[in-house]
């Protein structure tokens, strides 16, 4: 069933001629226009009468935003297209709102879901799941009458800055940016190191770890579990980066992270299944519900602090590189 696609049908395809190449119009975008999620999209956000698009995860994918709001429902998704004889690039471009009829049909499932339990318990509350259901489609119409009448600013606020981004490099060479998803060379001894010392210093600052065998393999187990996975995720990131990128699309991948919460999630029920054979026994069913169905989630508890430490490294190697790269110019 289709049912949310009219929602997110697109509001306006369209075509523009650029003197720029497909990879120079990439380079140009990723220098001049800040990520979606960035310092420099909060900051674009507040400037006085300014027009700004962002970019997304995919390439060629914008996000525009405007003073007063930051954000307006239509996102650009270009493709381009270099005729045989001519010098030009045709643009293909489509206005469409961000697809998220995945969330929608979340959403619906639970409502339906409260409705019937509520209306199984003999509650009048079972309408308010109804309610919801019913805001839920009068909420995206909403919000796509309102972006239709959008798209005629956000067309030509992006020719505008397509002719400005031309006439600023018509005499200027562009450099390409590095390929973010090239292979690094792997440094075995840090990667030994990082792995290792967490381990050594739950053993060394544990006292309860040499008091059995037990002991001393459960703290293993589970300091490789909550420390060693998470910084073997950002090691695997660093390192292939390509890993975690759709081939065809460019656009970030969630198979990655799919078989690392599979693999927390048979970890978890490996250890409920090796408990009770030593005779360890869940309270109750509801305990043993709970943690095989959220038992992995307890790896956010480790995964966010060490991934935020992760995203700090990459920002400040950045900074250096572009840094170093500057000095090198004026060299």
């Amino acid at each position: 069933m289709k049912l949310f696609d009219k929602y997110f049908q697109p509001y306006a395809e369209y075509c523009l001629r650029t003197t720029f190449s497909e990879n120079e119009l990439k380079a140009v975008f990723e220098k001049e226009l800040p990520h979606v999620f960035s310092f420099a999209a909060f900051k674009a956000g507040f400037e006085a009468n300014k027009f700004t698009f962002f970019r997304r995860s995919k390439p060629f994918h914008l996000h525009p935003g405007i003073t007063g709001r930051n954000s307006l429902r239509g996102e650009l998704a270009i493709q381009c297209e270099k005729p045989e004889y001519s010098p030009e690039t045709i643009l293909h471009i489509t206005i469409a709102p961000q697809n998220i009829s995945l969330f929608c049909w979340i959403y619906l499932c639970f409502a339906v879901m409260m409705g019937i339990s509520l209306l199984c318990a003999g509650s009048w509350q079972a309408v308010i799941p109804l309610g919801m259901s019913v805001c839920l489609f009068v909420f995206l119409a909403i919000c796509r009458s309102v972006a239709e009448n959008e798209i005629p600013q956000i067309r030509q606020a992006f020719e505008n800055t397509l002719r400005k981004f031309e006439e600023k490099y018509r005499d200027k060479t562009i450099e390409f940016p590095q390929d973010e998803n090239q292979t690094k060379k792997i440094n075995f001894f840090w990667i030994v190191f990082l792995l290792t010392v967490p381990v050594v210093l739950v053993l060394v600052f544990d006292p309860a770890s040499t008091l059995s065998l037990r002991n001393f393999l459960e703290d293993i187990a589970r300091t490789i579990f909550f420390i060693d996975f998470p910084i073997g995720m950002c090691l695997l990131h660093y390192y292939y980066p390509q890993f975690f990128r759709h081939r065809k699309s460019g656009h970030y991948s969630i198979v990655p992270w799919g078989i690392f919460f599979l693999v927390c999630w048979g970890i978890v029920a490996l250890e409920m299944f090796l408990e009770t054979q030593f005779g360890r026994y869940p309270e109750n069913g509801f305990s043993v519900v709970s943690a095989y169905f959220c038992g992995w989630m307890y790896i956010w508890f480790t995964m966010i602090p060490i991934g935020l430490i992760y995203l700090l490294f990459r920002c400040i190697q950045k900074l250096w590189n572009k840094r170093r790269k500057k000095v090198e110019k004026k060299n």
